[in-house]
């Protein structure tokens, strides 16, 4: 048996059995077996009928022992299929005995005369489906070959001949009828097995074809999502009436909404600077700029809005690709205020110091005056008010220059926990004698960074002054000073519940000599701004109006090689109330 199943293999085409839908072949291949047993034992019936009105005849019944075996076989195949493991092989089997079976069916019925003759070409077109041009012609050789030998064993008398009575006598036949019989059959049998195989291995390459085709398009499918899963910006496509047909899942996310809540909406309902736009202009391209509440805060976007066309270019809809902005918007807000601050540090740095001088001058012939001059108590006291004047303007002057200057601090390595945590207490026993307030303090311990204490002392003291001034009576100030290892930095935020920054001017908060304080200078968060970009951090601040605000400072930590302990933090809360 084994030698047998491994002729087989010889036989046909390799990997035969490996074609995705072999099975459903075979399963196709019984229950045509089954369909033409079914036609064939019809016809028998009925011509039965027709000749002697009866079903049981004695040269009938071989056939219908014959068309019972098929049966029965045939649900043995459907049975024992699940558990073939070389289908080429198995379905190969069945042929051949399909052939046995042909072939015993044209011998009861007549031989060559038989009218049965052509069921040869079932087995030959099973086998050029299944086992393709090689399969097809091995099998047309092999009825070639055993029609010949029974016809001739016929001819000749060799095997007795049958009782079907429709059979045309072999006695009134000579050789050259034989002779145009077998090679009328073996010629359509070799025509059959060619066009049969052609179309196999046609519909096979076609198949083949559309497979890998398939598996291409599959591919570039997926590409295309993955491609589209991977662009870091938000994707919204609309149909002819602008509503939502498709959002990435970026898109979802940076719009901080369930993808399922977005299809079908009208573009209007998420973007309606883009909607009101275009319906205005009639632009079909352009880039927008807008600002969304997401999670609770103000997110700005950018927005390309562009025709989404078909393969003719006709727009079918919209492509709109977004993306969150917010950080580059500040960091163009940086640009911008170290640009304004360049130039009015050009225009106005040689003014302070041509002011300051004749102001040193005043305040020393001041002082002179004041020894010099044994004037009335109003004159001493009109005196005093222009030292303590001069004082203050010089102040404001020193202030000023080191906003304007681009002198570097010094590099000192210090506790920023320890100069908070002092510059709070200070601040709070500052406020006791004129205000209500409570300065809450969460300090990290063992936070260090490298600069001059002394400006970012002056610094966060101007921080938390704005802070008092925004708050009313009875109201808390909060510190907290972090860090955050992964940064590399340490966050500073001081934060209020008061007013907030007026929207006129919060674009313009650090500009030199912007203030909404009757007797402000304008210069404390400018001084700020200038502190800390020397030491290399950053100053952001988060608004409203009414809630209050929150300043948050970034500085650079030092360099842990130089302390390997800086990075282990104690929590520490600290609160001072000034009431």
């Amino acid at each position: 048996m084994k030698l047998f199943s491994r002729a087989i293999e010889l036989i046909l085409p390799p990997k035969l059995g490996q074609v995705p839908d072999y099975r459903k072949r075979v399963e196709w291949l019984i229950l045509l077996r089954l369909v033409v047993t079914t036609f064939l034992l019809g016809a028998t019936l009925f011509f039965q009928l027709q000749e002697s009105h009866s079903l049981f005849v004695d040269a009938v019944v071989p056939l219908y022992v014959l068309v019972g075996t098929i049966f029965v076989l045939s649900l043995i195949y459907a049975l024992s299929l699940p558990a073939i493991p070389h289908l080429e092989i198995f379905s190969f089997c069945q042929v051949i005995i399909d052939v046995g079976y042909a072939t015993v069916l044209i011998y009861f019925t007549g031989g060559a005369s038989s009218a049965f003759t052509l069921l040869y070409i079932f087995p030959i077109v099973a086998s050029g489906i299944l086992h393709l041009r090689r399969g097809a012609l091995i099998i047309a050789s092999m009825c070639s070959v055993i029609f010949a030998l029974l016809a001739t064993s016929l001819f000749h008398g060799v095997l007795p001949p049958s009782a079907w009575p429709w059979e045309s006598p072999w006695g009134s036949q000579n050789w050259g009828y034989l002779l145009w019989i077998l090679l009328v059959h073996v010629t359509i049998f070799f025509i059959v097995a060619i066009i049969a195989s052609s179309a196999a291995e046609q519909l096979q390459t076609v198949r083949t074809s559309l497979n890998r085709r398939e598996l291409d398009y599959q591919k570039l499918s997926q590409l295309y999502t993955n491609i589209v899963r991977s662009i870091p910006s938000g994707i919204i496509t609309t149909d002819a009436e602008d509503r939502i047909t498709f959002v990435n899942s970026r898109g979802s996310a940076l719009l901080g909404t369930v993808l399922s809540d977005l299809i079908s909406f009208p573009l209007r309902t998420i973007f309606p600077v883009v909607s009101e736009s275009i319906a205005r202009s009639g632009v079909r391209q352009e880039i927008y700029r807008t600002v969304k509440e997401v999670g609770g805060r103000q997110v700005h976007m950018e927005l390309s809005v562009s025709d989404l066309k078909d393969a003719d270019g006709v727009p079918h809809g919209r492509l709109v690709v977004f993306e969150d902005v917010t950080e580059w918007r500040k960091m163009e807000e940086r640009v911008r205020q170290s640009e304004r601050q360049a130039a009015f540090m050009r225009i106005a740095a040689g003014m302070a110091h041509e002011i300051r001088n004749p102001l040193a001058s005043i305040r020393g012939a001041t002082e002179l005056l004041g020894k010099l001059s044994y004037g009335s108590g109003d004159q001493q006291r009109l005196l005093e008010i222009v030292l303590r004047e001069s004082d203050r303007l010089n102040g404001l002057l020193t202030d000023f220059l080191v906003t304007v200057s681009n002198r570097k601090p010094k590099r000192e390595r210090f506790s920023l926990s320890a100069l908070a945590e002092q510059t709070v207490a200070h601040f709070s026993s500052a406020l006791r004698s004129t205000r209500k307030l409570a300065v809450e303090a969460l300090i990290n311990k063992g936070v260090e960074v490298e600069g001059e204490p002394t400006q970012l002392k002056r610094a966060f003291w101007n921080l938390l002054s704005n802070a008092a001034d925004a708050t009313e009576e009875g109201g808390t100030i909060q510190v907290v000073l972090e860090c955050d290892a992964d940064e590399g930095c340490a966050i500073l935020r001081v934060q209020d519940w008061g007013c907030g920054i007026p929207p006129e001017i919060s674009d313009r908060i650090f500009d030199p000599f912007t203030t909404t304080k009757e007797r402000g200078t304008g210069l404390g968060l400018s001084f700020v701004l200038s502190v800390v970009k020397a030491h290399h951090g950053t100053v952001d601040v988060d608004s409203a109006t009414g809630s209050g605000s929150v300043f948050v400072v970034k500085l650079p930590l030092a360099k842990p090689d130089m302390n390997p302990q800086i990075t282990e933090l104690n929590n520490g809360r600290v609160s001072f109330d000034s009431g």
